[in-house]
């Protein structure tokens, strides 16, 4: 138990309650009742371990079972076949699109998993989701697909950033958190997902409270956690234009408490009272790596 701990960093309470619920591990007794584990229990933790930090929950990976796991641990170990290539980025993007428009959950789900086996999860942020996303919203927009082939997309991409998040959160090191959350009627929150990813990488502790916040319950929110800065994320000037007026209050209320940075599509380039109140905008094609500068810094 000790050895396997040490290796997997699961506690020995959680490996006996995998045992016992899921069936993963098969270990066997020693004289005095111990366990031991064998070569293949200790395969099947390891590759729970990844497919966990890629933003999977313990619930969705112990489906496959446990010869499922072992089978793909033992792929993993030995690599791609001679004569066989890696997917590119490109052709897992390919596939992707089709797998959206065939509203083919399956489909998507698996690319995901083959890109996450393969990069970092930054760069499959970045190659893929973001990019997929993008071109869906194009197809949309032309009349190639509908809004429940963007909906699937959106909500499967959703969920695995928002697994790789609160993975990520438990490690970060800030007691005072950074709240991200998105305008109010603002439900484009994948750009905000990323970011608060990106944070949790760099030991800000993210709070996220997600896409169409009331003022109110954000103001409650930093009453209760008291933030070391929030970032408020808009994709359409309209909606940023809507609220413009409440957001000014919003600011000059906790601007002297805590920073508060607004970012995204929707941002105009320039709002003199709102900046006057204390609050920065970010806008442009840089404006992410630029909010993460100014977070970690």
């Amino acid at each position: 138990m000790r050895t396997v701990t040490r290796e997997t960093g699961f506690s020995p309470a959680v490996l006996r309650a995998w045992e016992r619920r899921y069936d993963l591990l098969h270990p066997k007794r020693g004289p005095g009742g111990h366990r031991l584990f064998t070569t293949d229990d200790l395969a099947v933790l390891k590759l729970v371990r990844r497919r966990m930090h890629e933003g999977r929950s313990i619930g969705e990976i112990a489906l496959a079972g446990r010869d499922g796991l072992l089978a793909e641990a033992r792929d993993v170990t030995a690599g791609p076949q001679p004569g066989s290539e890696p997917a590119t980025m490109e052709a897992l993007r390919t596939r992707a699109i089709a797998a959206t428009l065939e509203l083919d959950a399956a489909g998507i789900e698996l690319v995901l998993d083959e890109a996450f086996a393969r990069v970092a999860p930054t760069q499959v942020i970045q190659e893929l989701i973001e990019p997929v996303a993008l071109e869906i919203g194009e197809h949309w927009a032309h009349g190639r697909c509908t809004v429940a082939h963007e909906h699937l997309t959106s909500g499967i991409f959703r969920h695995r950033l928002r697994k790789l998040v609160e993975t990520s959160a438990r490690r970060s090191t800030n007691r005072r958190p950074v709240i991200f959350a998105c305008l109010p009627d603002e439900l484009h929150d994948l750009g905000l997902l990323a970011l608060a990813y990106q944070c949790a990488q760099h030991g800000i502790h993210p709070c996220y409270l997600g896409p169409s916040l009331p003022f109110e319950d954000l103001e409650a929110a930093c009453d209760q956690l008291r933030p070391t800065a929030i970032v408020l994320s808009v994709t359409r000037r309209a909606t940023y234009d809507m609220h413009q007026g409440a957001l000014l209050d919003v600011v000059r209320r906790l601007a002297a408490a805590t920073r508060i940075l607004v970012g995204g599509q929707g941002t105009p380039s320039e709002d003199r009272a709102l900046s006057a109140a204390g609050a920065r905008l970010f806008r442009g094609e840089r404006s992410r790596e630029v909010l993460l500068a100014e977070l970690i810094g």
